[in-house]
């Protein structure tokens, strides 16, 4: 149990490399639910600075907003120590910077990861690096400086409104006081080789799943198989599913307030105008009353034309210019019309293209029904298997994972089958589960009725997360790869041929 009068003490031998902006965007975004909030603006900000055993970062680069107009916030994830658990002599590093931007006027909260191994030209220095050398050369006013300067184009300066540094050490504290988080975990991640210099063991099975503080922070900071890029995908990812959980926005109470401040400033050292301004504060909590019912989309760096130079990664002018743009004007979700009834005429037409395979998947069906026999017996609902899967893509065990999903006092049954595309921290899944109204499946932003079933649509961006249906006895989706590698067309495709053993 945590204590709600006072923050959770750190431990001294943390120091890991993890993406917590989720607890800050969680904070600065939840925390004005409710206009009542505004009133407890003196005790909020009391509360954060005494909490904070840091003293502010004087940063002249941010660049103050308005109240309730959009901003920009810059999150940097650090191995650094706060306050009373500050090493002498330590270097600190920034292993990830993560942008969020809030505006009531765009129809999602769009987050974006700059990948730390991009190469830059840091202000004031000759040689080019990569971008987390920043921070350890000039703390985050040269991490600032730095984005700022590979951001900007002629004529359109990228403005950042406020910094904030975050330390690892009480992520696992904070994601238990939120309620922990459902989150669809699309592989097993798996190291049991730990020790200084290596990778922190981990061991989380695939599929939709409770995490709590551990769990969670093994799961954001994990960067054994995977790349740069992939890691950032997952960051967002596990905001996105975080921001989802009606607990979340229990826990975000007024009542709650004092004690989100007193953690929040335990574990972040924030720019001077933020943490000492009054009416900086207000800015930022009467733009979260037009953002918090709002979606989070999550914005890929480089839009796909990154280049990998071994050591370096690295983007073209018009690479970060498109990536810019994405981030500053998020597209809604596309919707699709329901299509007009055809005429007779047009009938055979229609089914006879339907019943195509799209270009690039394959029949899978006796892979499929081999997992399917090995699991049936296991089972109180239907199992549900895909007849086409893509054609480059392989199971990653001959049974799937039979399981259950403890949740609203319910245990509900469950099973997961993975394919990898052979690339790495290219997998998708798919899932069947009892629990039929779980947070993965709020908010559906289209549906498709085809062969008798309502297929809902979930979009991230243009590109399609999720697809699913629903049962008598279940729900069953099929959940893209982190990246969002697999098309519309083919997710919709493998979602319609899922079929019941026996069928």
């Amino acid at each position: 149990m945590i204590d709600d009068e006072a923050p959770p003490s750190p431990g001294r031998s943390m120091s890991v490399r993890a993406a917590i902006a989720a607890v800050v965007i969680v904070l600065l975004t939840g925390s004005a639910v409710t206009a009542a909030g505004l009133l407890q603006l003196d005790d909020v900000q009391t509360a954060f600075n005494a909490a904070s055993g840091d003293a502010p970062i004087d940063i002249p680069e941010v660049t103050p907003a308005e109240a309730g107009k959009p901003q920009t916030l810059m999150i940097l994830g650090t191995d650094a120590r706060l306050g009373a658990d500050a090493t002498p002599g330590f270097r600190p590093r920034s292993d990830t910077i993560i942008l969020a931007r809030l505006d009531a006027h765009k129809s999602a909260i769009t987050l974006m990861s700059i990948p730390r191994d991009l190469k830059v030209t840091i202000p004031g220095y000759q040689l080019q690096d990569k971008i987390n050398a920043a921070f350890s050369n000039g703390g985050s006013q040269k991490a600032l400086q730095t984005v700022k300067q590979l951001l900007s184009t002629p004529g359109r300066p990228f403005k950042v409104n406020h910094v904030i540094q975050v330390s690892f050490t009480g992520f696992r504290r904070m994601v238990d006081y939120l309620g922990c988080a459902f989150v669809d975990i699309d592989h097993r991640y798996y190291n049991d080789v730990g020790g200084p210099g290596g990778y922190a063991t981990i061991n989380i099975e695939p599929g939709y799943q409770r995490l709590c503080g551990h769990d969670a922070l093994d799961y954001v900071r994990f960067r054994h198989t995977d790349n740069d890029l992939v890691r950032g995908a997952r960051q967002q990812d596990f905001i996105r599913q975080l921001l989802r959980q009606p607990g979340v926005r229990r826990r975000l109470d007024v009542s709650k307030r004092i004690t989100l401040a007193k953690i929040a400033g335990r574990y972040t050292r924030t720019d001077k105008a933020l943490s000492q301004s009054k009416g900086q504060i207000l800015s930022l909590l009467k733009l979260g009353l037009g953002v918090a019912d709002k979606p989070v989309q999550e914005v890929p760096f480089g839009a796909g034309r990154l280049q990998d130079e071994g050591d370096y990664l690295t983007a073209s002018p018009g690479a970060i210019a498109h990536t810019v743009d994405q981030f500053m004007n998020p597209k809604p979700a596309p919707t699709t019309k329901p299509p007009k009834p055809p005429s007779k005429k047009k009938h055979k037409k229609a089914k006879s293209k339907s019943s195509s395979v799209p270009t690039g998947l394959t029949d899978v069906s006796t892979a499929g029904e081999d997992q399917a026999i090995s699991a049936a017996r296991r089972l109180r609902f239907p199992f549900y298997y895909p007849k086409l899967g893509a054609s480059q893509g392989r199971y990653t065990s001959a049974q799937p994972r039979i399981y259950r999903i403890k949740a609203n006092g319910r245990s509900y049954q469950a099973y997961r089958m993975v394919v990898n595309l052979g690339v790495a921290g290219d997998y998708y899944g798919i899932q069947g589960m009892t629990w039929k109204t779980s947070p993965l499946l709020e908010g559906p932003h289209d549906t498709i009725d085809v062969d008798g079933r309502t297929l809902l649509i979930y979009y991230d961006g243009k590109k399609v997360r999720l697809v699913a249906w629903r049962t008598g006895n279940g729900v069953y989706y099929v959940h893209n790869t982190l990246a969002r590698t697999v098309s519309k067309t083919r997710l919709v495709a493998i979602a319609r041929s899922l079929t019941h053993l026996g069928h």
